[in-house]
């Protein structure tokens, strides 16, 4: 397992958040704030690859030209706009 350690400053509401909840439920502030940058960043890392698999797809050929994706873009909103059928 991988460790490392940094010392971060947190302010204002932030810290006052980060301090009761420690406080209520009686793990350690440092508890939270690794378990917080641990599941932000298997967001982020999900995100990423998110963004890297729509891309190959697109180099594969397989997105939708920017003309036809506005096209039914507007589509979309026009039937949005229309009044529910009585």
């Amino acid at each position: 397992m991988a460790k490392a350690k940094t010392t971060v400053t947190i302010e204002g509401r932030a810290a006052q958040k980060l301090a009761e909840l420690a406080a209520a439920s009686g793990r350690s502030e440092d508890f939270y704030a690794a378990y917080m940058i641990e599941e932000y960043a298997a967001r982020e890392m999900q995100l990423i690859a998110s963004i890297k698999e729509a891309q190959a797809s697109i180099d594969r050929g397989e997105g939708i030209p920017h003309e036809e994706a506005r096209r039914r873009f507007q589509a979309t909103i026009d039937r949005a706009k229309r009044p529910a059928a009585e």
